[in-house]
């Protein structure tokens, strides 16, 4: 790109900041400053501050509140999940809703592997996540992606694939029937909606440990009959990297 080129995109740039001017994806104040800020700088703290760092479950990660530490939390425990482990970068809540909410539905596909950026440039990454042989995307129905326009999980896959330095694995599974939203239904009606909903893709898993991306686990039973399928085919394990995780 040449000086001028440069420039004049600059000034393209300021003049559409002028007329329609950024805002706070979470309070809705107007951005000034620095472009290609998502938030104003206390939703940006708060924001932060949502960020799981501190131990939790040591299956699916849930931030303690109802089981001693080390212990597996109520869930894992009445449910005992087939993926190894589990863990999100943020907890459900503040800013981060209404980020994933425009990520997943409104059309802004850049949201998520930018967050997902900006926590491994601080240095966040559980290490129990590190040693990956392939990242795997949990499928969205064709119908779905249709109607949504992309593949929001695939792009995370994508991004953390390339942080990690192991290839991605989008075909590592199908959906082959479209289901209800998870979010609409109770926790016990959750496990019975995805309950088949998946088969093995056409790239091959077996003999790999597997990474699998998602945008927001909740009872983890999406991930769970992702990870029997995987497991089904070969795998040799399967962890869950996900953007948020609210209670179940």
């Amino acid at each position: 790109m040449t000086g001028s080129t440069a420039r004049m995109l600059e000034a393209a740039h300021a003049a559409l900041d002028w007329f329609y001017p950024p805002h706070c994806y979470n309070c809705g104040l107007v951005l000034t400053g620095t472009r290609g800020r998502l938030l104003c700088s206390a939703c940006h703290n708060w924001l932060v501050q949502t960020r799981i760092i501190e131990p939790g479950c040591p299956i699916c990660g849930l931030p303690y509140e109802d089981a001693e530490p080390g212990a597996p939390c109520v869930n894992c425990h009445a449910r005992d999940p087939d993926f190894d482990v589990a863990r999100a970068v943020f907890s459900y809540a503040g800013p981060v809703a209404p980020l994933i909410k425009a990520f997943k539905f409104e059309g802004e596909y850049f949201l998520g592997p930018l967050l997902l950026k900006d926590a491994f440039a601080s240095g966040w990454m559980p290490v129990e996540l590190k040693d990956v042989d392939v990242v795997a995307p949990v499928p969205l129905h064709p119908r779905r992606e249709r109607e949504r326009g992309y593949d929001q999980a695939a792009l995370l896959a994508g991004s953390l694939a390339r942080a990690l330095g192991v290839p991605a694995r989008r075909r590592a599974l199908r959906r082959v029937r479209y289901t209800d939203q998870q979010a609409l239904l109770p926790s016990q009606a959750r496990w019975e909606n995805v309950r088949g909903a998946f088969e093995p893709g056409p790239h091959a898993v077996e003999g790999l440990k597997v990474l699998l991306a998602d945008d927001v686990m909740t009872t983890g039973a999406t991930a769970s009959e992702c990870a029997r399928v995987l497991k089904k085919a070969g795998a040799a394990s399967v962890s869950v990297l996900t953007l948020a995780r609210a209670r179940p």
